[in-house]
């Protein structure tokens, strides 16, 4: 009696070592290429905004900054524009323990600091470049995680509109903190000269901007390739799934033939993208974005490939795991990460996943 035929399954296309080389060399140089075009042009496009920001906070820095000397008066820009010869009063300031120095119209500081604006600043918060610019003032920036430790408390708009004690705070540590190279009136208890005014939202502006694009590079980049991949199978007829709670703990879990879903936990670790292709078998996929051949070899060799193992000892064999790259990397190691395992595909050579999603039906 004649055996039925057994038809094998698709796989995706297993790369020579030569071709490997050379997507290595096509996705450095498209890297290149983007580093030396995009982030200028990101950074001309915040930069105006950065520059706003920087001015809304640091012309109310008397009523954001809390401390011994503390003056409520007119924004830094008014005092500027009326020149150094300007009243005291008519500016925030700081004294610490400069007060001799003080010009003799300068008001007597009071005992009792100010408190800081906790409306004021509750809007700062949850603005993203004016509390960017905020962080900023201190030398060096202070990052929200870091506020947040600092503080022992969660800053964002609710909390510190509702808690004026929280609002100090953030004004004291802000003071504390303070640059005093861009601020050097603060301490001195006058108002900033024009010049001194304006090298302040400069320097500030620049900060925030550089700051804007090297966050946006680095979650962008991931962002446009899972995007790039989940628009593929779009494509390709598959439905995107919202993920489940808690993730997907055994095979019995796993989506229909023909779903997909983003930023699912699989097992014990994170997939970018789970797909259930229409044959029935599981596809996982890790994206990875790198600038670098040693960034490069912990995300593909340290991350994705101990990702791997888990998953086809938990979910089966018969299931693929692949790796989408862009950037960085090096050849030895993409092959490695191959021989382990982990199929791949390229920013710049998509087409490839395209054709097996075609097959795999």
């Amino acid at each position: 009696m004649a055996q039925p035929s057994i038809t094998a399954r698709a796989l995706p296309e297993r790369a020579s070592l030569e071709q490997i080389q050379d997507d290595c060399r096509q996705a450095r140089a498209e890297f290149r290429s983007r580093r030396l075009l995009d982030p200028l042009k990101d950074y001309n496009g915040v930069y105006p905004e950065a520059v706003d920001a920087a001015a809304f906070v640091i012309d109310a820095l008397g009523c954001l900054l809390v401390g011994p000397g503390v003056q409520r008066g007119a924004s830094a820009s008014a005092s500027a524009s009326a020149g150094a010869g300007a009243s005291a009063g008519a500016v925030s300031g700081v004294t610490m323990d400069l007060f001799d120095d003080l010009p003799a119209d300068a008001p007597v500081p009071s005992d009792e600091p100010a408190g800081a604006d906790a409306e004021l600043l509750a809007s700062i918060v949850s603005h993203k470049l004016q509390f960017q610019a905020l962080r900023a003032l201190a030398a060096p920036p202070i990052s929200e995680d870091d506020l947040d430790t600092l503080l022992d408390a969660r800053v964002n708009k609710t909390a510190v509109r509702r808690n004026s004690a929280l609002a100090d705070e953030i004004g004291r540590l802000l003071l504390a903190a303070l640059d005093p190279h861009r601020f050097p009136w603060v301490l001195q208890g006058r108002p900033p000269t024009e010049v001194e005014r304006y090298t302040a939202i400069m320097a500030t502006a620049v900060l925030i901007s550089m700051n804007t694009v090297y966050t946006r590079r680095r979650s962008d980049e991931r962002d446009q390739l899972e995007g790039r991949l989940e628009q593929l199978l779009v494509d390709k007829g598959y439905t995107r799934a919202p993920a489940p709670r808690g993730g997907i703990a055994d095979v019995g879990m796993l989506p229909p033939r023909g779903v997909f879903m983003r930023q699912c936990k699989l097992g014990k670790h994170n997939a970018d993208l789970v797909v259930m292709l229409w044959d029935g078998r599981l596809l996982a996929v890790e994206c990875k974005a790198s600038n670098s051949t040693v960034n490069g070899e912990k995300r593909l060799n340290k991350e994705v490939v101990a990702d791997a193992g888990d998953w086809y000892d938990q979910f089966g064999r018969s299931n693929l795991v692949a790796a989408a790259l862009r950037g960085v990397f090096k050849p030895a190691k993409v092959r490695e990460a191959q021989e382990q395992g982990v199929y791949l595909f390229w920013w710049h050579r998509i087409d490839a996943l395209a054709d097996f999603l075609d097959r795999a039906r």
